[in-house]
């Protein structure tokens, strides 16, 4: 039987009672948000705050004392600390040229008591509140991980897809109830 054409086992309570229902079309700023979410990531940014200060000691320390070896040593600083800032991005990009069924895919998912239930191009999938671990917030997107540890998958639900500060507000509200776990953050990158 076609993948496409059996039909998913419906979990208890059904995705009838659909409490929001986005629609978007998904973009690279998607496939960072949903980097921006692993763990490995939100540890990366809590590592850069410290590098960055770190990084700006040796460059001021470096400066008093200009000789060759230390021009080698501010550059690879710098390096580094454009690395570490351009790294998700860098894999971002890595994934879409990757990925071209991806580009202007058009999603959907339907959030309901039971769960969600996501249509993405050639795929659906129901998905019960306990298989998601945590929720961070981004001032674009929900981003919900299946799993505490770094390279698993993240679903990110974009806010451009809902219709309203309510909306968002409420549907926040109900991810945070349903799944705990994460914080807000208004930065546009997960929090710790």
């Amino acid at each position: 039987m076609d993948s496409l054409e059996s039909t998913p086992q419906e979990p208890a309570g059904g995705h009838d009672d659909a409490l929001f229902t986005l629609r978007w079309t998904f973009e690279r700023a998607d496939l960072e948000d949903a980097l921006r979410g692993q763990p490995a990531f939100r540890r990366l940014r809590r590592l850069r705050r410290w590098l960055l200060p770190l990084a700006l000691l040796v460059v001021i320390l470096l400066a008093f004392r200009p000789t060759w070896s230390n021009g080698r040593t501010l550059a690879l600083v710098l390096l580094l600390a454009l690395l570490l800032e351009i790294m998700p991005r860098l894999v971002a990009w890595q994934g879409w040229r990757a990925n071209p069924q991806l580009h202007g895919a058009e999603m959907e998912a339907t959030v309901s008591a039971a769960g969600m239930r996501v249509h993405s191009p050639g795929a659906v999938s129901d998905c019960a509140w306990e298989v998601f671990r945590q929720v961070h917030e981004t001032d674009r997107a929900f981003l919900l991980s299946f799993s505490p540890k770094a390279s698993n998958p993240v679903l990110v639900l974009p806010k451009r897809a809902l219709s309203g500060q309510a909306d968002i507000a409420a549907l926040g509200a109900l991810l945070h109830r349903m799944i705990g776990g994460g914080e807000t953050s208004t930065s546009g990158r997960p929090s710790r």
